[in-house]
């Protein structure tokens, strides 16, 4: 199966989006979620040749997290994966569109939030979707330090402890854009690894710089 990955677009649509049996957008297709915006999403998604699409709010969608079930019937060209499972061709994915606390966004779940929904979550999957990032992996932004010399990680500790344990073959998300592009998580007792990919495509100036990423996953 092949799978294309985007993130963080941010109301642009003007991106190429290569051939696939699966797309899949891990949120902030939006500034702020307004209806002319998902509108908009609806017909990219409905323009695309794909077979199977998937999607996830961000943390930028804060119109749909008002309007949820008006904003699930308007984006009829897509589907939803968000706090769900599916399975496509014998590979199961799930979605979620939790994102740690950052200023007044959508989505956003407290700390005891995010441990009880990711110790919840679906344990057999084969690609988990999700707006933000686990702690560690792709999760940084240039210049933002804990300490001299030391980027901030700004991922959910849970949502890595959650990877560890389920060990997807692919976990893809966005939100921090700095961070985007792929890396392999090990498991070394274990058949397969996990590749982990930030799909964002917009950089911290909020320009489009980056290209979805392709992958193919064996059933």
């Amino acid at each position: 199966m092949k799978i294309v990955i985007a993130s963080d677009t941010h109301s642009k649509f003007n991106y190429e989006v290569p051939e696939a049996d699966v797309f899949i957008h891990c949120g902030d297709w939006s500034f702020t979620g307004s209806v002319n915006a998902v509108t908009k999403f609806n017909r990219f998604l409905g323009n695309l040749p794909h077979k199977h699409k998937l999607y996830i709010p961000g943390n930028h969608e804060l119109g749909m997290e008002q309007n949820y079930s008006l904003y699930e019937e308007i984006l009829e060209n897509g589907t939803n994966i968000d706090g769900k499972s599916i399975e496509i061709d014998g590979i199961k994915f799930f979605g979620t569109s939790t994102t740690s606390p950052f200023g007044k966004w959508a989505f956003m779940l407290d700390d005891e939030q995010r441990k009880r929904f990711w110790e919840n979550a679906p344990d057999d999957i084969d690609v988990v979707v999700s707006h933000g990032p686990p702690f560690g992996l792709l999760d940084t932004v240039e210049g933002l330090e804990i300490e001299p010399g030391k980027l901030e990680n700004l991922g959910c500790k849970y949502f890595r402890k959650y990877i560890e344990r389920v060990k997807p073959k692919l976990a893809c998300w966005g939100h921090i854009h700095d961070s985007a592009g792929q890396m392999t998580l090990k498991h070394w007792d274990y058949p397969h690894d996990t590749l982990c990919v930030n799909a964002a495509l917009m950089n911290e100036k909020y320009k489009l710089v980056n290209e979805p990423i392709t992958i193919t996953m064996e059933k």
